[in-house]
């Protein structure tokens, strides 16, 4: 690796929120300490010079250096096989959606591959069985926006041999006993009540508060 690669990748740590130990950094890039020290002038003069109003700074605490006003962007491989055995564990998504999450997860994650997949447990037996049909992501989506907006909603509702329509004003989205549910607070009956996402069968926009009726 030559000097510019060093220099980019020590300014795409900082910049994507992480912070770089010095000694760690030399011993990795095989640089001396006072070559880096030149790597941090040098990116700190270009963020003066295209007035970013970042800053590269030392953080005494922990020896390392970091950038102000710097955000993350991609996750690690121990926050992706929490999340993800969290996700399979749920069951709270179809197959083919909690699939698609995963990979979503992965192509946002510092180094993925296979390994680090198959270090969340085994894809095949977690996703078979057990899992639910419906497709809910769309619906939670939806109802998300309702929420955002205000809305008064009225929705076609079957559950457990619950059955009919229902007028209500969404008020949340949670994960409670083993099931995506909206709570909502029921016109009619006056009070706030929980429905689970699955038994929404469709639902249709009553009043916007916002004005705003489509998605």
């Amino acid at each position: 690796m030559n000097k510019a690669e060093r220099v980019l990748m020590l300014f795409w740590q900082l910049y994507n929120g992480r912070k770089v130990n010095k000694p760690a950094f030399c011993i990795e890039m095989e640089v001396e300490p006072r070559t880096f020290d030149r790597y941090i002038e040098g990116i700190r003069n270009f963020l003066s010079e295209c007035y970013t109003g970042q800053e590269i700074l030392f953080d005494r605490r922990d020896r390392s250096y970091f950038m102000t006003g710097a955000t993350r962007k991609s996750l690690t491989g121990v926050e992706y096989t929490a999340i993800v055995t969290v996700l399979k564990g749920s069951m709270a998504f179809g197959k083919e959606e909690t699939e698609g999450l995963i990979r979503s997860l992965g192509a946002v994650t510092e180094g993925y591959n296979e390994a680090a997949r198959d270090g969340a447990g085994n894809r095949e037996e977690c996703l078979d069985g057990g899992m639910r049909k419906k497709p809910m992501l769309k619906m939670q989506w939806d109802l998300f926006q309702c929420i955002k907006r205000k809305t008064v909603i009225r929705f076609r509702y079957e559950e457990r041999g619950e059955e009919g329509w229902v007028e209500a004003v969404p008020k949340g989205v949670r994960y409670e006993d083993g099931e995506l549910k909206l709570r909502a607070f029921h016109i009619r009956k006056g009070k706030e009540e929980g429905y689970c996402i699955e038994g929404i069968e469709s639902f249709e926009i009553i009043k916007s508060m916002t004005g705003q009726e489509g998605f």
